[in-house]
């Protein structure tokens, strides 16, 4: 009888390895990078399209077309991952991205708004890739982490972008 139930317990642990792995649940860093991701590609979909809006400048208005034509299918992927994944994604960009898209709006037209724009943008695509590179370091769940991946080269290159357009607008790249 001890042989019998060694061998039907050795045959449910032989099944048990032999199943394909259960998707590990996004860790709080997971979430709090989806969340953020979020948010930061719905500020960049907003402040891309007022650069088309507001710009005097062809290369601003191409960046900002470009960022919201990038972000926006990041933003897909992401959501789709998140609706997989049962994590809840807000509406609407954080406070500190609002505050930002306020004071573009209300920033003049032509030179000044797009010195601001530039500005804002390298700020804002710096905090996403150290957020992205944490989420890629440290996340858990391997959906969010390739996720991270998979944005991270979108977002350097609009910062290459970004740094190479800077000293045109008397912007100094950090």
């Amino acid at each position: 009888m001890a042989v019998l139930l060694a061998g039907a317990a050795m045959a449910v642990t032989a099944t048990a390895a032999a199943s394909p792995a259960v998707a590990v649940q996004p860790s709080e860093q997971d979430t709090a990078w989806m969340v953020a991701a979020h948010q930061a590609n719905l500020a960049e979909i907003a402040t891309g399209k007022m650069a088309q809006a507001k710009s005097s400048s062809a290369a601003v208005k191409d960046l900002g077309q470009r960022f919201v034509t990038d972000h926006a299918k990041l933003d897909a992927s992401l959501k789709a991952l998140a609706q997989e994944l049962k994590v809840s994604l807000p509406a609407e960009p954080n406070a500190e991205q609002k505050a930002v898209a306020d004071k573009l709006q209300a920033a003049a037209a032509g030179d000044e708004f797009n010195k601001m724009w530039i500005e804002q943008q390298l700020a804002a695509h710096t905090k996403s890739m150290k957020a992205t590179q944490q989420e890629i370091d440290k996340g858990e769940a391997a959906q969010v982490k390739e996720a991270a991946e998979a944005a991270m080269p979108v977002i350097t290159a609009h910062h290459e972008a970004l740094i190479k357009a800077a000293p045109d607008f008397g912007v100094k790249p950090q």
